[in-house]
């Protein structure tokens, strides 16, 4: 028997963990969505934010016992952004919020997705970075507040789209200073 498996300081036994939470946050993604149809907007909420609080734990235990997958590399901010986008057209669907705002963000994911292909074929990863992530903050605060139906989440909103495309300028100039780099 391995002694690490045991082990209380052995980073093994959080190995697939951050995976596993992944996992559950896609599969609740249809959950969601079925109570926000049903117009069930608090146990709706209720479940968008078990699932945004797997994706910081999910986050937290890769980075703490270096157990950063692939899987996770990929899965992770799929989860988030299927979760997110999820939200938002049944919340404008709802009329909790303009649609614009889910139109916008497909947008803005979808040039990042692109992006990120054509920067992956050059072998350039660049890793987030405090813009991005107070970017998916302000925009997941604004989602909550439109479940609350609260006027002031299209503010918030708004802000989180500028702040996520300011983000996305961001990624572009140090993915292009990276393809520099490498020649």
């Amino acid at each position: 028997m391995r002694k690490d498996v045991f082990d209380i300081n052995s980073s093994n036994k959080w190995k697939y963990l951050p995976n596993i939470l992944t996992i559950l946050r896609l599969l609740v993604i249809p959950v969601m969505a079925y109570l926000m149809i049903l117009g069930k907007w608090v146990p709706g909420l209720i479940v968008f934010l078990l699932a945004g609080l797997t994706d910081i734990l999910d986050g937290y235990i890769a980075r703490k016992f270096n157990v950063i997958s692939n899987f996770g590399k990929l899965a992770d901010p799929l989860a988030d952004k299927l979760l997110q986008l999820t939200a938002l057209l049944l919340l404008a669907r709802g009329g909790r919020l303009p649609r614009y705002f889910f139109y916008i963000l497909c947008a803005k994911e979808l040039a990042m997705i692109i992006g990120s292909l054509f920067f992956l074929q050059k072998d350039v990863v660049v890793y987030s970075n405090w813009v991005g992530k107070t970017a998916s903050a302000i925009l997941f605060s604004g989602i909550v507040l439109s479940f609350l139906n609260m006027l002031v989440s299209v503010y918030l909103l708004w802000i989180g789209v500028v702040v996520s495309f300011t983000a996305g300028v961001n990624y572009l100039i140090k993915f292009l200073k990276k393809i520099n780099e490498n020649g």
